[in-house]
């Protein structure tokens, strides 16, 4: 049987159509200052494509594989919530997905909409973006 689910599991990582987590990082560090909503947009789409894996084998591949690119400073804090958030459910997460730091001044990845509700877990550590901004479907 292990045998056969690792079969499975190299089949599904050689024809899968959806990010690892270190893709998604890549993606975030390539646009985050050039275009921060393309940037946004790929860490979501990210996200939402690792809480749809519903195989033990498709949620080991997302945590395989190390980024390409560095990435710092604030968009760094983000994207490592963001995909850490993922894993609340015991899903396996990459080792080099580090535990975010709080940012030492207030810094908002997109421009916030005044009247709106702020998101609680983000905020604690220093990113302001409006919750609404991180819902997709």
């Amino acid at each position: 049987m292990v045998l056969l689910d690792l079969e499975d599991a190299a089949d599904q990582a050689a024809h899968r159509s959806w990010m690892r987590a270190c893709d998604v990082i890549d993606e975030v560090a390539t646009h985050c200052d050039s275009d921060p909503v393309w940037a946004m947009r790929m860490l979501l789409q990210g996200r939402d494509q690792a809480r749809a894996l519903s195989t033990p084998a498709r949620r080991a591949i997302w945590a395989t594989g190390s980024p390409r690119l560095a990435l710092t400073g604030p968009w760094k804090t983000l994207a490592h919530t963001i995909l850490r958030e993922t894993a609340r459910d015991g899903r396996p997460i990459p080792r080099w997905l580090a535990a975010p730091m709080p940012l030492r001044e207030p810094w908002a990845p997109l421009p916030l909409r005044q009247g709106r509700a702020l998101d609680g877990c983000l905020a604690a550590l220093g990113i302001e973006i409006n919750e609404r901004e991180l819902v997709t479907a």
